[in-house]
């Protein structure tokens, strides 16, 4: 779908007056932008003698940040499809597959709060062993993470108001309360770092 399309398309398609893609597909997309700016200082670090003492560390980091990357970009297009999904049956009778179609609609936020989450305790442990010339971009990426994860909240919730399974809703509260406090915390910490390095 927009994965394999151009830049120019997504954001055309985004601006329209179409439903989808929306937020939750923006907020895969910030994600998706944020590591690969990690992967990108990454990049610019291996290898280099200056960091040598790092490498296994950065090596296995660069690594997780391409999956990252990965998963995150797939979420692009998985939002649009999950709200297509939840659009068709939102007006109907059929409460079962309409209550089906918010969890579903629900999981695809969810998976990029706990991605964007990863992303950031990577983004911190890699903040002070990577090329200096780049800590801007470590300071970006952290700020993007924190919108990408932010705005996928939003739509977690708004999908949680319609489910009427309160195990579910509870379960996911749960996993989210102390998740986004520490992705504040951490966020704080690697800004207030790439500030102290400017």
């Amino acid at each position: 779908m927009y994965l394999d399309n151009s830049i120019k398309k997504y954001l055309d398609d985004l601006a329209a007056k179409m439903p989808a893609p929306g937020g939750g597909s923006a907020a895969a997309l910030t994600g998706a932008l944020a590591v690969s700016l990690m992967e990108m200082v990454l990049n610019y670090t291996v290898g280099k003698d200056k960091y040598r003492e790092f490498e296994p560390e950065l090596s296995q980091a660069l690594k997780l940040s391409q999956e990252l990357k990965q998963k995150l970009s797939v979420l692009i297009d998985k939002d649009v499809e999950a709200y297509q999904k939840l659009s068709a049956v939102l007006n109907s009778q059929d409460n079962i597959a309409k209550e089906k179609a918010l969890k579903d609609a629900a999981g695809v936020p969810m998976e990029i709060c706990n991605y964007s989450y990863e992303a950031m305790k990577l983004c911190r442990s890699i903040m002070d062993k990577t090329n200096k010339n780049l800590i801007t971009d470590i300071g970006v990426a952290a700020a993007l993470l924190e919108a990408a994860y932010e705005s996928a909240l939003f739509n977690i919730n708004i999908n949680l108001k319609g489910i009427k399974d309160k195990e579910f809703n509870s379960r996911i509260k749960k996993v989210i309360a102390p998740q986004a406090k520490e992705m504040a915390k951490i966020k704080q910490t690697i800004i207030k770092f790439v500030n102290a390095e400017l």
